[in-house]
């Protein structure tokens, strides 16, 4: 056991040292590329980046299988030092071997034991995250109104996957999780603090991230994260990584809408009312200290609370839809037809009846008359028919009208019904109750308040001129000079890494490149465009001012503090046991209203119906009707006092 664990700790110490070195070098490889490149996307830096720490995480891997496969599991004999297994361009004395041997074998097992313990801590953090998703989409309740909008965007990104977008009450800026389900959350308040074309920029950041299928890419890279936790190297990757994912979706939003200004103050905004946040969730602001470069970026590059009420009643309408459909009750004694007159409107539709009742017919004593043909019901024509087809086909729709009238007038059906009701008056009570209407309202006046804020003359006239700023500067970055000093420095970046690196070619084409490059740089640090720079950080400077100032602090801190008092009235106990009462009851009612019997006979019910209403509208069943009618007139049978309740449909 001694063994096992001295060689364990020998195994993990070694590899971390390795780790080290083989992230300084892939990093400071990583940076000379992306220095001699600076022409280079954000979706092509943002795949360097990550093949970067894909490269150091299978090197830390292949170094830990190695140093394994090294190692005697079999005898206890003396460790190997460390020395042999550091890189050979070190030059060290026998004398230095030996002092770097036994003062590094003696910290090998702290080691070890710091790593698994931060092992152990990073990877609690990240189940934890996955907790919190989980969580999060047990609270999601579906925005019907953003579907139109997220077909339309999707089509504009060529996008093929479904998204769908929900609310939650346990975020505060927009997100997106999932990879083969997507969905966007969006916090309850949002529509309280942007404006319509805002949201839409937000969704198609987060549809952009859909696309690049950044959700999946995030969580490797967590997974990546918590095994090189100790790596500083791995760390600034992991950073620049996160940055150039942001860059790539605002890139694409500002290309398809056109309106950098517009995005860039829905970012802050939502900066602004930002509080929770998680790790596996794809956010649209990121890092506070990143917030300004991003809008400074857009500018300069342009080449949770509930303010709505859940719709109780389309829940009570959706499980008692079904109980409507009434049923169709025809008797047949003594050759006989009897249909109940006062029948459910849906059966009157499928027998074709013109005629409306009147009166429920009522059953007599009397003796039951079978040679009439038609009698006078209250002024109404009533056909008595001696009809075996017409027989069968009613008992068919009887027995099926039957059996359906059972589910529906069941204890448990009526019980469930009953339950639903309930709770919803109480939830719908909880959402009318005169706290959360004050709250509501005073939101309502802060969100006006803050919109007046935003939207006065002195900003009106600072996003003017950042605005026009940000014309100009795409205008010079959109010249033909720069487009083709881009082009070629993309051209001759391409030729480089097809030649060989050290040969005389890789040398001529590598000094080829910098001049580009220089020329470049010469272009991009000219005075005019310094200055414009400038102006637009100032602008920007100001922008953030205004936004942290006294007076805009004080609405959204009193806007923050309702929507926390709103969180909470939403989050409380009582009101988490009705909700979670409430969905139990509406799964139960949608069971059984699936019941695969209940749909079977309500198949059948609609067929024997159309039959039996095609029947009455035959030719032969029409002859019938004609000849007792005929009948009638000649014998001038008139029933005035009492009728036998066995008729056929009317007429």
């Amino acid at each position: 056991m001694e063994m096992l664990v001295q060689n364990i700790s020998q195994i993990l110490g070694i590899t971390i040292i390795h780790s080290l070195w083989q992230g300084l070098l892939v990093y400071l490889a990583l940076r000379f590329l992306l220095a001699v490149l600076p022409g280079l996307t954000s979706a092509k830096k943002h795949n360097i980046n990550l093949a970067a720490l894909g490269t150091l995480s299978l090197w830390f891997l292949v170094t830990l299988i190695n140093e394994a496969s090294q190692i005697s599991w079999q005898s206890a004999g003396p460790a190997v030092g460390i020395i042999p297994y550091l890189p050979k361009y070190l030059d060290v004395t026998e004398q230095s071997y030996r002092q770097y041997q036994y003062t590094l074998e003696k910290y090998l097992p702290y080691i070890a034991i710091i790593y698994i313990a931060g092992l152990l801590f990073n990877s609690l953090k990240l189940c934890f995250a996955w907790r919190n998703v989980v969580q999060v989409k047990r609270s999601l309740v579906k925005a019907t109104g953003f579907t139109n909008a997220i077909g339309k965007l999707s089509g504009s990104l060529q996008l093929s996957k479904k998204v769908n977008v929900f609310f939650s009450e346990m975020i505060d800026v927009p997100g997106m999780i999932g990879h083969l389900k997507p969905i966007i959350l969006l916090p309850v308040s949002i529509s309280t603090n942007l404006s319509a074309t805002e949201i839409e920029a937000i969704l198609l950041h987060e549809l952009a991230h859909i696309k690049r299928n950044d959700y999946l890419l995030n969580m490797i890279q967590q997974i990546i994260g918590v095994m090189l936790f100790y790596n500083p190297f791995a760390i600034l990757i992991n950073r620049h990584i996160n940055t150039e994912r942001e860059n790539c979706c605002d890139d694409e939003v500002v290309a398809i809408t056109g309106e950098p200004l517009i995005y860039a103050r829905a970012l802050l905004k939502l900066e602004q009312q930002k509080q929770n946040t998680l790790q596996l969730a794809l956010a649209a602001t990121g890092k506070k200290h990143l917030l300004l470069n991003r809008i400074e970026r857009i500018m300069t590059t342009k080449k949770l609370t509930i303010n709505v009420r859940h719709t109780l009643a389309a829940l009570l309408l959706f499980a008692f839809s079904l109980g409507s459909i009434a049923w169709f009750n025809p008797q047949i004694k003594n050759n006989t037809l009897t249909l109940n007159t006062d029948k459910p409107e849906f059966v009157q539709q499928l027998l074709g009846d013109t005629v409306p009742a009147k009166k429920r017919v009522v059953k007599t004593k009397k003796p039951v008359v079978t040679k009439s043909k038609k009698v006078h019901v209250n002024g109404k024509n009533v056909i008595i028919s001696d009809d075996p087809e017409l027989e069968k086909l009613s008992a068919e729709v009887s027995k099926h009208g039957d059996a359906i009238s059972k589910f529906y007038e069941s204890a448990e059906f009526k019980r469930i019904g009953e339950e639903l009701e309930k709770n919803g008056n109480e939830l719908e009570a909880y959402y009318n109750s005169p706290e959360l209407k004050a709250l509501t309202e005073r939101q309502e006046k802060l969100s006006i308040e803050m919109e007046k804020l935003s939207n006065n003359p002195e900003m009106e006239k600072l996003n003017k001129e950042m605005e026009a700023l940000g014309k100009n500067m795409d205008v010079y970055f959109n010249s033909p000079e720069f487009k083709k000093l881009e082009k070629s420095l993309e051209v001759e970046g391409k030729k480089l890494e097809k030649l060989k690196w050290g040969t005389e070619a890789y040398e001529k084409q590598a000094k080829q490149l910098e001049k580009l490059s220089k020329e470049l740089s010469a272009y991009t640090n000219s005075p005019k465009l310094k200055l414009e720079q400038e102006k637009m950080r100032d602008l920007s400077q100001k922008m953030r001012d205004y936004y942290h100032g006294e007076n805009f602090r004080h609405v959204q801190d009193a806007m923050r503090s309702i929507s926390d008092s709103l969180r909470q009235a939403y989050q409380s106990k009582n009101f988490k046991v009705k909700s979670d009462q409430m969905r139990l009851l509406s799964q139960k009612m949608n069971t059984y209203q699936n019941n695969p019997t209940l749909k079977l006979h309500q198949q059948e019910l609609k067929k024997a119906s159309e039959k039996l209403q095609l029947y009455i509208k035959s030719d032969a069943y029409q002859q019938k009707l004609k000849k007792a009618v005929e009948e009638q007139t000649r014998d001038s049978i008139k029933t005035s006092d009492y009728i036998d309740n066995k008729v056929s449909p009317e007429f």
